[in-house]
């Protein structure tokens, strides 16, 4: 391929006329399928005399070309044209000599081109890349050196996670990380700036290594001395630096980046290998003599360092990012948790919080400007802080928690000591003195130390009413505000703190009730998070019934000025607590909540054509704050059952954003519209004209990718179903519709079996309310489910089985002849009646046991000369079928009953309040216990709670199931089952069937009295072949039916 017209190709994608450029975009496109054009693009790239701009449009083409197509899956060839093994093969001979030759920037774009080449390529196909590394390590021309580095990082990442291909690592880290360490320790020692970059490449490269498991060759003392030196090296390296000008942008220099990477991997060594503490107890023995080692030989060593590091920085000698700070916070935090680490760390604990963690959790110049220039950026910082690991403050924070639960003897006084110094230093200070950002940091840290404190057994519990009141309330009225917005936070942690006199409550409140109007945004913001828990008080809840109206409209003039969850899920409480307060401005509500989501989704879906460009962060911002709004529909939906025609107008506001979803293909907002959905319908028992209208849009969304989300839309199918039987039942494009979801999810191989079970509750919903109306679709759904039942290994769980079955039950329900006459003609009778009769004790609940009950004896109440004859000589067998049902029918409806109180909560709350459920102070941590390392951590309170607590809640369903807790069954019990149990086949409380309004006793007695009757040939037969006892036991259910129907008409 000619070089010079390749070159001046790219030279025209930079020509200021759209018309040049377009032009040569074309062109390219037509030769990126040509032999060697991946290589003459290196050719170009390496060129000393092209232009960097020429250069980087090259390198991005041959990025992109790469990306796309060097996968080769059907995907990639679908959409991209091919690259050919020949073009791959000598792409692959020339990209390390592209790395090598190019500039910086480009070396980057190349870099990550031989990643996506080694994932699919490595080693099978490219066996020869090691032996090239290690030529490059050896080198001595540094720039071939630090390509080597690079090339051997791109294929520790490719491997870092894979279990299967382990010893890749494995065999590089003994093979080429002894030369790495003499690189790296070589280089440290230069200031020159591609030294650095070595040494931070083989610092990650280092910690790659050790992401999911460590080489046996980094556990030799050896290995563990030379990378240990070098680590200390690097992070006691004197760096200069500008106090006044240094920022967070200077992290990305590399002698910067080294130093955080060999923090890094100090980290990684301890955290997940070194720390006899954190070891997880199936690695305890892999790794011990490891910990052993480092614990002795490194340890001291390494806390030395970071304390000096710390006091470097207190004093300005240490320059920190923020990433620095958070890692050593977080090494710091292990160290509290072992027992020699800890005797190493305990003389420092005061200095540390004093001077390392306080200055952190104060309001600092950098929230000033922040909060100046972007409140909306500030606030959801501080109360969406999703991505908040390895953030200084929140890492320093954790650090403080840990103190103070792990080893709360030695530290708590102290800290506590320094937190009232702080105050108290506040408030004998002229106000004109005072250090407002000192008093932030101090209500910060008893915000942080909340989970501690704020228990009845805190030793501080009686003083915490008088703390709230004297350095808490008074700051809400503060000139500064940050620290208003810091007491409503600290105010909200410590909202459980009980007042002795109501009318401070009240004048609390008002005081909140007025932040909510507060100039600044995140002040209302947190004033809105106050109000949360105050609700709980019923009297606070009283006045605020009055203000709720105004409440509301703060609340939604939030939404509209910052995308948050946190926001709409206070919403959403006061939704749910004053829902019989909400019908009169619930239009309003809702209207401005569709259009705070269509304000945030709007910015989303402009650039859906192209995701791969997108800001992903973000979107995923707005969708959860979307999400959010969307929870909130749908609580404000469901408290509006009493009141269906304010819901029939809701629907007119919010199904359009149903259908801007499933239109859109937001998948990720699926489960919430369909929720959505389905509370509107649910609540007005029936299926207005605008919820039909949507039913076109969720068959086309299913048809797209909504089969995939199956379970979501159930429900809202089965209310389509429930509530609009007429429709159903009349209209054949429906029907048609509703047909093509049910086969598509039983024949799809895109589904498991839980999704197959999704579409078995459809057809028996379809059955059930459509019982004599839709004739014509029982043959197809007899056949999806006999596709599985007669096939061996053809299903997997008990719940498919059950589900499967109760397809042919349900049709047998609806009409035993039709449904007979369907499995004769096909010739499945036989087949399938056994594999019934054979799992019969799968149907545990109770409407499944109902259901076998009604199916069955629908099939004997049909006529001698309409039963087929294979099932006229079993008749004494469903009989027997029909009865061990019912002796277990009693005692199934008694265990669902127990249960479902169980679920209500009244048996769950008088549990959970018999446990103390708080912090423990009785126990002791005693330094030097060791019991940290033994396994038997007493501070471990929390973890203890909740284990009672599951041990009383398995104890309640043993007694319920009435089960001595071994699983064991009769052998001789009529179709028992010893598979293990299934989650798929648990009560659904919720469900709603027409077989709610029959009983099973009474129909029974009417069916076997209608067969005594008018079928004798049936009733012989079933009479033949019962025994003494079964006759008895008839007698006993038809008692049992005159029992209930006796009581039914009371």
């Amino acid at each position: 391929m000619d070089l010079q017209a390749l070159v001046n190709l790219f030279d025209s994608t930079l020509h200021p006329d759209p018309t040049v450029r377009q032009t040569a975009e074309k062109q390219l496109h037509q030769l990126e399928s040509q032999e060697g054009f991946l290589t003459t693009l290196l050719q170009m790239i390496g060129t000393t005399d092209i232009g960097i701009g020429t250069k980087q449009a090259a390198s991005i083409y041959f990025k992109n070309r790469i990306r796309r197509s060097w996968s080769g899956s059907s995907r990639a060839l679908e959409l991209y044209p091919s690259i050919s093994e020949g073009e791959r093969t000598l792409t692959k001979e020339h990209i390390l000599g592209a790395i090598y030759s190019s500039p910086l920037a480009i070396k980057r774009q190349l870099t990550e081109c031989l990643g996506v080449m080694l994932k699919f390529d490595f080693p099978e196909k490219w066996p020869q890349l090691t032996v090239q590394i290690k030529e490059l390590v050896h080198a001595q021309d540094a720039q071939k050196v630090y390509t080597g580095l690079l090339a051997m990082l791109e294929v520790i990442k490719v491997f870092r996670y894979s279990v299967p291909n382990r010893e890749v690592i494995d065999d590089i880290a003994k093979e080429l990380f002894p030369q790495v360490q003499k690189i790296a320790d070589e280089a440290i020692a230069s200031n020159d700036d591609l030294a650095m970059r070595m040494v931070w490449v083989s610092f990650k490269s280092y910690y790659n290594c050790i992401q999911s498991g460590i080489p046996a060759s980094f556990k030799e003392s050896d290995s563990l001395v030379a990378w240990g030196t070098s680590f200390i090296k690097m992070i006691e390296k004197p760096v200069e630096f500008d106090r006044e000008t240094i920022d967070e942008d200077s992290a990305q220099e590399p002698v910067w980046k080294a130093r955080k990477w060999a923090i890094r991997s100090v980290n990684r060594l301890y955290g997940r290998y070194g720390n006899p503490a954190l070891l997880p107890a199936n690695n305890a023995k892999k790794h011990s003599a490891f910990a052993k080692l480092f614990t002795a030989n490194f340890l001291p060593q390494i806390m030395q360092v970071y304390l000096k590091q710390i006091e470097g920085y207190t004093t300005g000698q240490v320059w920190m990012s923020m990433r620095v700070r958070g890692l050593i916070s977080q090494f710091l935090a292990d160290c509290v948790k072992e027992k020699s680490a800890w005797k190493l760390l305990k003389p420092h604990v005061e200095g540390i919080v004093s001077h390392f963690i306080f200055p952190q959790m104060c309001f600092s110049e950098a929230d000033q400007e922040l909060w100046e220039d972007n409140p909306v950026e500030y606030v959801q910082k501080r109360i969406d802080p999703i991505d908040d690991f390895g953030v200084a403050n929140i890492a320093a924070s954790n650090l403080l928690v840990d103190f103070a639960i792990d080893r709360k003897k030695s530290t708590l006084s102290i800290i506590l000591d320094f937190i009232n110094r702080i105050l108290a230093t506040y408030s004998q200070s002229p106000e004109d003195a005072r250090d407002p950002r000192s008093k932030d940091g101090a209500l910060n840290m008893m915000g942080a130390l909340c989970s501690v404190l704020g228990s009845r057994k805190s030793p501080i519990a009686d003083k915490l009413q008088d703390f709230v009141l004297t350095h808490i309330v008074p700051e809400f009225k503060s000139k500064h505000g940050f620290l208003r917005a810091r007491a409503l936070d600290t105010f909200c942690r410590y909202s459980n703190v009980e007042f002795t006199d109501k009318q401070i409550v009240g004048s609390v409140f008002e005081a909140v009730y007025t932040l909510l109007n507060d100039p600044e945004l995140p002040v209302r913001v947190h004033a809105a998070l106050a109000l949360q828990p105050m609700i709980e008080n019923e009297d606070i809840r009283d006045v605020l019934a009055e203000h709720l109206p105004n409440v509301m409209q703060v609340f939604l003039n939030l939404t509209n000025e910052i995308d948050s969850d946190t926001i709409t899920h206070v919403i959403e409480e006061f939704v749910e607590i004053f829902a019989d307060k909400m019908a009169p401005f619930a239009l309003q509500l809702g209207q401005q909540l569709c259009d705070t989501f269509m304000r945030v989704m709007g910015d989303t879906t402009i650039n859906s054509q192209d995701m791969s460009s997108a800001d992903i962060e973000d979107i995923s911002d707005k969708t959860m704050a979307a999400a959010g709004v969307l929870k909130t529909l749908g609580t404000l939906v469901i408290n509006l059952e009493s009141s269906p025609e304010v819901v029939y107008r809701l629907e007119e506001v919010v199904f359009p954003v149903v259908r801007f979803v499933l239109e859109q293909r937001l998948i990720d907002l699926y489960d919430e519209v369909f929720e959505i959905l389905d509370c509107c319908m649910f609540s007005v028992k029936s299926v207005s004209p605008n919820a039909w209208n949507l039913f076109g849009v969720i068959y086309d969304c299913f048809k797209n990718d909504g089969i995939d989300f199956i379970e979501e839309m159930l429900p809202s199918l089965d209310n389509y179903v429930s509530y609009g039987t007429d429709v159903v039942a009349s209209n054949s494009d429906v029907q048609a519709r509703l047909f093509d979801i049910i086969e598509t999810v039983m024949k799809s191989e895109r589904v498991g079996e839980n999704d197959r079970v999704c579409a078995c509750k459809l057809t028996e919903a379809i059955m059930l309310h459509g019982r004599g109306k839709v004739d014509g679709m029982i043959p197809g759904f007899i056949s999806l489910a006999a596709a599985y039942l007669l096939v061996d290994d053809a299903i997997q769980t008990s719940a498919f089985l059950v589900y499967s079955l109760e397809v042919v039950l349900n049709a047998l329900h609806y009409n035993a002849v039709l449904t007979l006459n369907v499995l004769e003609q096909n010739k499945w009778t036989e087949d399938i009646f056994i594999r019934l009769l054979q799992n019969s004790g799968k149907f545990t609940r109770v409407h499944d046991k109902k259901l076998f009950i009604l199916g069955v004896t629908a099939v004997l109440s049909v006529s001698a000369e309409q039963m087929p004859g294979n099932l006229q000589h079993g008749v004494s067998q469903l009989f027997r079928g029909i009865l061990e049902t019912f002796r277990t029918y009693g005692t199934a409806i008694e265990a669902r009953n127990t249960v479902e109180k169980l679920y209500e909560g009244d048996d769950l709350d008088e549990d959970y309040d018999n446990l103390d459920n708080e912090f423990d102070w009785d126990e002791n941590d005693d330094d030097d216990s060791g019991a940290f390392e033994n396994g038997d951590d007493d501070d471990n309170d929390a973890d203890d709670l909740e284990n009672e607590f599951l041990k009383q809640l398995a104890g309640k369903a043993s007694k319920v199931l009435g089960s001595d807790g071994d699983g064991d069954e009769d052998e001789g019990s009529f179709g028992s089952d010893d598979d293990d149990y299934d989650a798929g086949l648990e009560e659904e409380f919720s469900l709603e069937t027409p077989l709610d309004n029959i009983n099973a006793y009474i129909f029974f007695q009417e069916k076997f009295t209608e067969i005594q009757n008018a079928n004798q040939t049936v009733y012989n037969a079933i009479v033949q072949g019962l025994n003494q006892e079964n006759s008895q036991y008839v007698q006993t259910i038809i008692e049992e039916a005159n029992k209930q129907r006796a009581e039914q008409a009371i």
